[in-house]
């Protein structure tokens, strides 16, 4: 008996650890799903997006004003394609609650899940895009045993998003200006971030903002393990890596804080 007592606590653990897995890949099913249901491309909308910026941006900065970069359209779908995640993840998040209003006032639902279901649909999104991707890397630069790095470097990318929207989600519910000041930071975001251009290009006297994007180094992991085939320095992504934790934690704390009283603000 004492036994059966005893690993009881961990079997309600292991058996609420699936029903959040299973609640999770439900509603990312259905946000994916719905999203892209009765449109004429379906998924292929997922992929679209960032082709088109792809195409506008290539022929602005290697014919309109070129920048010299070697294998410019790579190395700038790279830096699209992790952009749109994160831009996605974050825009999106933020009005997680009043999208899905019907689960925020449902007694007993894990509200905290809609904003990382939002992430993750962000991720599947990147999912679907990157073939394209690895076939233009293959044709371009090679193959590299490092693209299986990239694995850890997204996975700081999703936890650092995933934390960013579990602070601004609740947050829009009780100010309704959050979604509007997300929106034109993630515009002055993809400005001041080098997604189109290299980050030496950045003027001296302005590098000290630079260091304070996380974004920036994750960008630069990403482009040295797909298209240099080179392992980035580590240091720097460990910092980003621990601020992204420590960032999802605050978020986390924030939202439990938060989390009773929000169906009286929906």
């Amino acid at each position: 008996m004492s036994t059966l007592q005893a690993t009881s606590p961990s079997r309600n653990r292991l058996g609420g650890l699936a029903h959040t897995r299973d609640t999770v890949s439900r509603l990312v099913y259905v946000e994916f799903a719905t999203r892209h249901r009765g449109s004429a491309l379906g998924w292929l909308w997922a992929v679209a997006p960032p082709l088109l910026m792809l195409v506008a941006t290539s022929f602005v900065f290697t014919r309109v004003i070129p920048l010299d970069i070697p294998d410019y359209p790579v190395f700038l779908l790279v830096g699209i394609l992790a952009w749109t995640m994160f831009a996605r993840s974050v825009g999106d998040g933020t009005t997680a609650l009043e999208q899905r209003r019907e689960l925020v006032l449902r007694p007993g639902f894990a509200t905290q899940l809609l904003p990382i279901v939002v992430v993750l649909v962000a991720f599947t999104d990147y999912v679907l895009a990157a073939p394209v991707l690895l076939v233009a890397l293959a044709v371009t630069t090679g193959v590299h045993a490092t693209w299986l790095l990239v694995v850890p470097v997204l996975a700081i990318q999703l936890l650092l998003a995933a934390g960013i929207v579990l602070l601004l989600a609740p947050l829009q519910v009780y100010l309704r200006d959050v979604r509007q000041v997300v929106t034109v930071a993630i515009s002055v975001g993809f400005w001041l971030t080098p997604v189109f251009y290299e980050k030496e290009q950045v003027p001296s006297e302005v590098e000290w903002l630079y260091t304070l994007n996380p974004m920036q180094y994750l960008l630069e992991a990403q482009r040295e393990l797909f298209i240099a085939g080179t392992v980035p320095d580590v240091g720097p992504l460990a910092l980003v890596a621990v601020a992204s934790a420590a960032v999802f934690a605050c978020g986390w704390l924030v939202f439990a804080r938060m989390r009773d009283a929000l169906p009286e603000q929906m």
